[in-house]
């Protein structure tokens, strides 16, 4: 069963994605939950710190190192993926982040922690033969610091750009593996293959 703080950051979650987080007051919250604004702010006194707990919920659902080979860095990429669909309030208004120092410092944590998740993940593929030598190194730290990147470029581009200009997870997929196929060796291809036949790549 939900504790009254899981159903508040639940209801909240659902209005700052549907609205924006600036949209929504705490009198928006209150009456979705059919609450009084008291009640609300006994246990969140202010948004910033509703919306500081959503998010350290959220940041604590990244992933940890996966299983090796190239399906495991592609359940990893795909779970970065999904994380922006599950507060795109957040991602789409770096604003947000950047007027909390307490989050923003939280966020930098876990961006850097996840960036080595990622990186030791491509780089375990290099060492198993599936990606060719040359992606290791300076090479593995910039191909590892693109991909993250552009995952915060697609959500803002989602964000801003028309709905006839949305790219899909299944299509930055795609472009993510593009990135990557050129270091592909023969071992590595095959597993691609393998692993294309079993999934969207």
């Amino acid at each position: 069963m939900k504790t009254t703080k899981e159903l508040i950051r639940n209801t909240a979650r659902e209005l700052f994605n549907e609205r924006g987080y600036r949209a929504v007051s705490m009198r928006n919250i209150a009456d979705a939950l059919g609450i009084s604004v008291g009640n609300l702010t006994y246990h969140y006194p202010h948004k910033d710190l509703l919306m500081e707990d959503i998010m350290d919920a959220e940041l604590g659902t990244l992933p940890a190192a996966p299983e090796p080979g190239l399906s495991g860095l592609n359940r990893l990429l795909e779970r970065m993926l999904a994380s922006f669909f599950e507060t795109p309030f957040y991602f789409n208004d770096p604003a947000l982040y950047s007027s909390v120092p307490r989050l923003q410092a939280r966020h930098a944590a876990s961006v850097e922690a996840l960036l080595a998740v990622l990186r030791d993940a491509i780089g375990s593929c290099t060492e198993m033969g599936l990606f060719a030598p040359v992606l290791s190194g300076s090479r593995l730290e910039q191909v590892a610091r693109l991909l993250m990147l552009s995952h915060t470029g697609w959500a803002q581009h989602n964000a801003t750009w028309p709905a006839s200009r949305f790219i899909s997870a299944a299509e930055m997929m795609a472009f993510q593996w593009a990135v990557l196929i050129p270091y592909l060796t023969p071992a590595g291809q095959a597993a691609y293959d393998a692993l294309a036949q079993q999934t969207e790549v």
